[in-house]
């Protein structure tokens, strides 16, 4: 019995510290000074502005009126909203604004589906970029010019820093500290050591030729991560603009987050699999950001570490003492590393007092892969508008 609960550890302990290596290493990359700065340019390029939006009447409307406040050219810039199952009195309020109004017939519904019908529709326009905003995210009037100096100085792929709209609810909170974790792990991080940044999901610009060639090629309810992969195939380096800002609505309650880690995680193992199936090819080739991003889509949710180790010490501590010690160390440092990764500003008492949620969310991610299945197949939609916490999930 003790020479198999070795065994088991053993496994255990080899993915456990290589992700937790992994999250270590980052943080300290995300500490690491240094500023991007891209030097003013006179060229303004065309943008297609894309917003997704499936039943999204509470905040549609109020994005893109947002949005119209750029100083930018009013001309060099188009914006489609794709209005899935929303009012008709939405849809005119859109359109009395300038935005075109794409009604979508969707034989399967998903978020590529409605970019491809975007792309299509604007087939004979001419673009140099599209910037990709979910239907709640609101952005400076800045906005433009920031990308498109970034993008003129031969940025193909751009990531803007995400951060959260609303703290109402203690889910939303904690939403928004993940958030801020992935840009210092995943964005910042990965930039300052030489590494593309990932992406988000939205607050996205790519080089229209290249969107306009990969798109189609796109159908799984996780098109960021496969935009990320075939970012990486092309050798295309993703750049994170850390000071150009998209103000992303949090999920606000343990039934939604549930729900919506139910679709990342069901993406993520996707992407993960595709890209295993690879990775001859990826040493072969020496494609280092790829294995990278091999290792990352390999890392199971942040709160399972946090809620799975302790747990395991405990098991340990019962049936082979001499073997958590190992354990306990590696913990200690993958706290240190989400130490490192949280911005300075969430050093308060609020945080403090809604970390003692988290084992409610622990409990929600659990129940998000309950539903793996369907999240892989079937679309999964974050109602977004203000809400209250719901103390029943």
């Amino acid at each position: 019995m003790e020479f198999l609960l070795h065994i088991v550890e053993g496994i255990f302990f080899v993915p456990f510290i290589i992700w937790i290596i992994y999250f270590f290493v980052f943080s300290i990359g995300y500490r690491i000074p240094r500023k991007q700065v891209f030097k003013p340019v006179s060229i303004q390029h065309r943008f297609l502005v894309i917003f997704p939006a499936y039943k999204e009447d509470a905040v549609i409307v109020e994005s893109i009126r947002s949005f119209l406040k750029q100083d930018y050219p009013s001309s060099l810039y188009e914006i489609v909203v794709v209005a899935d199952s929303m009012q008709d009195d939405t849809n005119a309020a859109l359109r009395h604004l300038g935005a075109t109004v794409l009604i979508p017939k969707y034989e399967h519904r998903s978020k590529a589906a409605a970019l491809n019908l975007a792309i299509s529709a604007t087939q004979d326009k001419q673009f140099d970029a599209v910037v990709i905003l979910d239907a709640d995210n609101l952005v400076y009037p800045d906005f433009l010019q920031q990308v498109n100096r970034s993008f003129a100085s031969g940025c193909k792929a751009i990531q803007a820093h995400r951060i959260a709209k609303n703290a109402n609810t203690d889910t939303a909170y904690l939403d928004g500290i993940s958030e801020e974790i992935n840009n210092s792990i995943f964005r910042k991080g990965h930039v300052n050591l030489g590494l593309p940044a990932a992406l988000t999901g939205s607050g996205m610009l790519f080089e229209i030729n290249w969107f306009k060639q990969v798109m189609p090629k796109i159908s799984s309810m996780g098109e960021d991560k496969e935009l990320e992969y075939h970012l990486l195939l092309d050798g295309i380096f993703t750049t994170y603009l850390e000071e150009v800002y998209v103000l992303d609505e949090k999920v606000q309650n343990r039934k939604d987050l549930s729900n919506q880690r139910k679709r990342w995680i069901a993406a993520q193992i996707d992407t993960f699999l595709l890209t295993f199936k690879n990775i001859g090819t990826i040493f072969r080739t020496r494609n280092w950001p790829m294995l990278d991003k091999l290792v990352q889509w390999s890392i199971p949710p942040r709160i399972i570490l946090l809620g799975f180790i302790p747990l395991w010490i405990f098991i340990l501590y019962i049936l082979a003492p001499i073997l958590m010690y190992k354990w306990f160390v590696l913990y200690i440092l993958f706290l240190i590393a989400l130490c490192l990764a949280v911005p300075d500003r969430y050093y308060n008492k609020r945080t403090l007092i809604s970390f003692l949620k988290l084992p409610f969310i622990f409990m929600a991610i659990l129940r998000s892969f309950m539903g793996i299945k369907s999240g892989r197949t079937t679309f999964v939609h974050t109602p977004h508008g203000e809400k209250k916490e719901d103390y029943s999930n």
